[in-house]
């Protein structure tokens, strides 16, 4: 049976959010049950900093957030701290669900490069450039309008995170930049790129979506697209359109750089009070119908062999082609 990776995933803000009301061991009792429900194997898990924090707490949230995930390994021997393609590949054969750290966006590090060593060493191999705002990286592509000035590409501080991250072998994510600062880092790099969670804007006009030119320019540098389940970048919002969103990742692209970054964030609603609800789009944080959590990932596959998709591209897609993109990136 081929591998299983979700390339983007959340869950360590629930985790941090159930811990503090007291909960312990949230993978063993929620996580890898849903996990296992999909066959689901492998997880990015991201380091997310919500507006709240920004930018005094962004630091102690994501330490916050490591030292939560550090505490439920520590109970679960069935998952592992990954960070490298040897460590994900003994974790699978193992039977463990393997996890990988890695920001959604810089804002941890401030302004303050020398801490990109200290969460390199506390296992992060995945660096998202920013999230849907400025930071000191950069600027995002805003989910909502927003009074600004001219929007930037990269800053002086952005280039060097970008090289710098490439030459540590951390895999650089540039789903949630701006266009200006995507294509700055398509011009810096040196080792495959990711965009973890993102769609086609030709299929759903949205800033977050790509665009045929940066899809094969991800392609272009050995990288890797994984689709995004989240509702408001599909349309109609279901999951037939979502793969139709992967088959044009594929024609552009080619089946070796396609895979699944499915953003799946429903359960934040329980971390949100009724005011905060109340202040949302209706749909905020669900995913497309038919598609709402782990337990429908084995869909995917089966739909896409219908699709005419040949075994070998269905294994690469659910999983292989992000580990060899993380193999390069990364160097082992």
């Amino acid at each position: 049976m081929a591998i299983v990776v979700d390339a983007h995933s959340d869950i360590l803000s629930d985790i941090l959010g159930r811990r503090a009301a007291g909960q312990t061991e949230i993978l063993n009792s929620t996580w890898l049950p849903s996990m296992d429900s999909g066959g689901i194997d492998v997880r990015v898990l991201a380091l997310y900093s919500s507006p709240e924090y920004l930018p005094e707490l962004a630091l102690r949230r994501a330490l916050d957030e490591v030292a939560a995930l550090y505490a439920e390994l520590d109970a679960s021997p069935r998952a592992a701290l990954c960070t490298t393609h040897a460590e994900i590949l003994q974790a699978w054969r193992a039977g463990k669900k393997g996890f990988i750290l890695g920001m959604e966006g810089a804002e941890p590090l401030g302004a303050d490069l020398g801490l990109l060593r200290i969460f390199y060493a506390l296992g992060v191999r995945v660096v998202g450039v920013t999230h849907a705002a400025r930071n000191y990286a950069g600027d995002g592509a805003f989910l909502v309008p927003k009074r600004t000035g001219t929007a930037g590409g990269l800053s002086d501080f952005g280039v060097e995170l970008v090289e710098r991250a490439q030459a540590m072998g951390m895999l650089v994510d540039v789903s949630h930049l701006n266009d200006p600062g995507f294509w700055d880092v398509v011009k810096l790099s040196t080792r495959p790129i990711m965009a973890s969670h993102s769609n086609c804007r030709a299929l759903r006009d949205e800033p977050r979506n790509l665009t045929d030119d940066q899809i094969k320019a991800v392609a272009d540098t050995g990288g890797f697209i994984g689709i995004n389940s989240i509702n408001r970048f599909v349309e109609p919002p279901d999951l037939p359109h979502l793969l139709d969103h992967l088959d044009r990742l594929v024609r552009i692209a080619g089946a070796g750089h396609v895979g699944l970054g499915l953003d799946f964030c429903h359960y934040l609603l329980e971390h949100k009070s009724p005011v905060e609800r109340s202040g949302l789009r209706k749909g905020a944080y669900l995913s497309v119908e038919g598609l709402a959590s782990d337990h429908d990932v084995p869909k995917i596959p089966r739909m896409l062999a219908e699709r005419g998709y040949a075994p070998d591209a269905i294994d690469m897609i659910m999983g292989e082609n992000f580990l060899r993109v993380f193999n390069a990136a990364t160097g082992g």
